[in-house]
């Protein structure tokens, strides 16, 4: 009966999203004269005050969590401000950060929860969807925002797009990952979790997943990948090659930007350790780590095992190391501010990075050597035996070798370490990708041919 019921749910919010999409399209045509009446009050206001508006899709206790300092923006005399809003949130807050950036969520209204809370998730989606980029536009009008910039290319690219075919603001894309491959590492199909909610779509979820992708990216001015695989992502799903730029993150703590090996704080032990950081969710194999780690611990009796990070599965990952016979030289740590994560890193003498970007990134920056599996970008900046070790993809075995060669011959795995702290101060330079930032919002502002 209850499945009978659930078939019934899923058929009615099929019918409502189809009804959804109708009067979403009826209330444009409608509400052009709002849309004529802001597009030209946007026009005559953001000459001369130009400010960029990242759209994201955290909540703000999540960005708090996190750490704002990579949102930062870059500054010259034609860029004024720089700031988050997300309009598809449940607190209806202003939050100031820093000098720089501000956060501001907008509450939805209570109608569509009452949507979601009845079953009707697709076609509150639907609907929060195109409040969202009602919302965007008016903001910009209020606060004279130049440029949007979509902070993912899923829901806020999407929101980002609608909103600059309202108001004509132009905008960019940034690829923050390759969703395809991290679905397909996962074992799941890649789509719109929320286009399967509707029976008529579950068939087409993949392609129309694609599409809806593949819109912003086809139609922005500039789309913003971190990586070359992040590049060659964007480009199948529509971006076009020369409105495509290279910007890798910056965003680290400072001390990481600033790492200087005679300055730093005490260890926080005196036993050797490698290292995992990383948030505790399937795609970042931490189960891996820990059976790489079991199968090197019996030729390195001193080193020990140190877990930092939160996640989806911590529950499990903490009964995996319960049941270890090595559990004793394996020290979770659980989530751990900044400040603490820079020192266990520093005075790590591996990290173990399966799939990661930022650890990753860090750990090279802080001269320790790192094993990383092959996928995604890590061969990028990961040069096996010369700047780490790459080992095949899920390979544990590869992987706890590795561990046991460094350790055995820690010194080779050191200057691994140094050439990669060479690098990454190239590769992830903060004050020279600001400025290539700067140089994309400019030419936002400015079409006309520049030299990079």
């Amino acid at each position: 009966m209850k499945k009978f019921f659930k078939s019934v749910l899923s058929f009615i919010d099929c019918l409502a999203a189809v009804l959804a999409v109708i009067l979403c399209f009826f209330f444009y045509f409608i509400s052009l004269p709002w849309v004529w009446k802001k597009r030209k009050r946007w026009e005559s206001t953001v000459k001369g005050t130009p400010k960029v508006l990242m759209v994201h899709g955290f909540k703000p206790n999540e960005l708090k969590s996190k750490g704002y300092e990579f949102l930062l923006p870059f500054r010259n005399h034609r860029i004024s401000w720089f700031g988050i809003f997300d309009p598809a949130n449940t607190v209806n807050e202003d939050i100031p950060v820093s000098d720089d950036l501000v956060l501001v969520a907008r509450k939805l209204p209570r109608a569509m929860a009452v949507l979601t809370g009845v079953g009707l998730k697709a076609t509150s989606t639907i609907f929060r969807e195109c409040y969202c980029a009602y919302a965007i536009a008016d903001f910009c009008v209020q606060e004279k925002i130049g440029i949007l910039r979509a902070y993912k290319h899923n829901f806020p690219a999407l929101r980002v797009y609608l909103a600059s075919r309202l108001i004509r603001v132009p905008y960019l894309v940034d690829i923050t990952g390759n969703y395809e491959l991290i679905r397909r590492l996962n074992g799941k199909p890649f789509y719109f979790r929320q286009l399967t909610k509707i029976p008529v779509l579950r068939f087409f979820a993949p392609a129309l997943t694609n599409w809806l992708l593949g819109i912003p990216l086809k139609h922005a001015p500039y789309v913003l990948g971190r990586n070359k695989n992040n590049y060659e992502h964007a480009f199948a799903l529509g971006a076009a090659v020369e409105r495509m730029s290279l910007l890798r993150v910056s965003n680290f703590n400072h001390a990481f930007n600033n790492f200087d090996p005679e300055k730093l704080p005490p260890p926080p032990t005196d036993r050797p350790y490698v290292l995992f950081v990383g948030r505790l969710v399937v795609i970042k194999f931490p189960f891996d780590v820990i059976e790489a780690f079991e199968k090197a611990a019996g030729r390195l009796p001193e080193y020990r095992l140190v877990m930092i990070g939160d996640g989806a599965i911590r529950s499990e990952v903490e009964r995996r190391i319960s049941a270890s016979r090595y559990r004793d030289r394996i020290l979770y740590l659980g989530p751990c501010s900044s400040e603490a994560v820079f020192n266990w890193t520093a005075h790590a003498k591996l990290a173990l990075c399966p799939f990661s970007g930022y650890t990753l990134a860090e750990s090279m920056l802080c001269e320790v050597p790192v094993i990383a599996y092959d996928v995604e970008n890590h061969s990028e900046t990961v040069i096996d035996g010369y700047t780490g070790f790459l080992v095949p993809f899920r390979d544990v075995d590869a992987m706890a070798g590795a561990i046991v060669s460094a350790a055995k011959d820690y010194g080779a795995a050191r200057a691994m370490g140094r050439r990669g702290r060479d690098l990454a101060r190239v590769a992830y330079d903060k004050k020279a990708i600001m400025e290539k930032e700067g140089r994309v919002y400019l030419r936002l502002l400015d079409p006309a041919p520049a030299s990079e």
